[in-house]
């Protein structure tokens, strides 16, 4: 049980705070919930797809700076291609009737290579693969990790997008800005951290 209960801190601990994929299932969730969600589903299923990848030893390649120093500019300019999605329909937003058109699966596919392209993903889940190494029942742990990261994606997701009506079109748009200023924030921080 003690297992458990620590997946679950630490799954709060990696989903609570604020980053891409939390900030783009918030803005996403203005709009619809299934967006969102599958947006947060995807990001989940990467960290899942890390997590079983470096279970089973898959280490060396990770950890290679070359590797890393790739993914870091991919991923650099994913976010910065996101926040310009973000700004354009600034213009026109309309509560009733702006539904995001995109797909469910593209929204799924956005999610899984935003967490897919972040090197700092990749080194949390390396120590968390440590982590699940020295434990005696580490299936509690990731049981209590997955469950804790699913909730969080839902539960965000969910109650934002049920209470959109307290938006204005102002503060949606305000909201926009800002979340696109944000990840372009990531976007350079994920670059500076690995060449500076």
């Amino acid at each position: 049980m003690n297992e458990l209960f620590d997946g679950i801190l630490l799954g709060l601990g990696v989903c609570v705070p604020f980053g891409p994929v939390n900030i783009l299932i918030l803005s996403y969730a203005l709009k619809t919930f299934k967006n969102a969600f599958s947006l947060g589903l995807g990001a989940f299923v990467a960290d899942l797809l890390y997590l079983f990848v470096l279970s089973f030893g898959v280490l060396e390649f990770i950890k290679n700076d070359l590797f890393l120093d790739i993914l870091s500019v991919f991923g650099s300019l994913f976010l910065i291609y996101l926040a310009y999605l973000m700004l354009k329909p600034v213009k026109n937003i309309d509560i009733k009737n702006n539904l995001e058109k995109t797909n469910v699966f593209l929204n799924f596919i956005k999610g899984f290579f935003i967490n897919l392209a972040n090197p700092y993903v990749i080194t949390f889940w390396l120590s968390v693969a440590s982590l699940l190494s020295t434990k005696q029942n580490p299936f509690y742990l990731f049981i209590g990790l997955s469950f804790s990261i699913f909730i969080w994606i839902f539960s965000l997701s969910f109650f934002v997008y049920k209470y959109t009506d307290f938006f204005s079109v102002k503060v949606l748009r305000i909201i926009n800005i800002l979340s696109a200023l944000i990840l372009v924030y990531f976007a350079v921080t994920l670059v500076l951290g690995r060449f500076l």
